[in-house]
């Protein structure tokens, strides 16, 4: 199972004319690690999935803050874009706003929020140490990251009934609690 994580969180060589198919490998790769945390609870499995991200001096943390930075300037440029648009009189509902969001990556910036809340809560000071330290090289806090959880957290839908909302926006209060 691990194995593959070294293909998840390292660099996707592709040609100009496959990025989208990059971006969409990318998205559904950030939602595989998230989904291994969130089935990876404790015990030896967990730290085996959390020294992954210790390994070759933390290239997949390195990586992952690489794929938040990414993201959340897209998600940014979109929410400014939509802002100039209400601006020029065209009315958007919040809802539609929101989606337009999802469309530019903020699924993506919200799981890989959620990634950075697992790696966070696991009380390993290196890895905190590193995510701290590349937050500040590009000017960002943990605010922003816990800004991210909220709206995540604002927005998880009760599709597998509202027990299993209680629990997710449980899970993801506690990480903004803890960061």
């Amino acid at each position: 199972m691990h194995h593959n994580l070294e293909l998840i969180l390292l660099e996707i060589p592709t040609t100009k004319n496959k990025k989208r198919s990059k971006e969409e490998l990318e998205e559904r790769l950030i939602s595989l690690v998230a989904s291994l945390f969130g089935g990876v609870l404790r015990g030896s499995r967990r730290e085996r999935l959390l020294s992954k991200f210790v390994e070759n001096e933390y290239e997949k943390i390195d990586r992952l803050m690489e794929l938040y930075i990414r993201y959340s300037n897209r998600v940014k440029e979109e929410s400014e874009r939509l802002n100039d648009l209400e601006l020029d009189d065209l009315e958007m509902d919040e809802d539609e706003k929101y989606n337009r969001k999802l469309e530019s990556g903020l699924y993506s910036l919200q799981l890989i929020a959620v990634i950075l809340g697992h790696l966070w809560t696991s009380e390993h000071p290196r890895i905190k140490a590193r995510i701290e330290s590349l937050l500040k090289q590009q000017k960002l806090t943990k605010t922003d990251v816990k800004n991210v959880l909220q709206e995540y957290h604002d927005n998880i839908g009760d599709l597998d009934g509202p027990d299993e909302k209680e629990k997710a926006q449980a899970k993801i209060q506690r990480f903004i609690a803890a960061l």
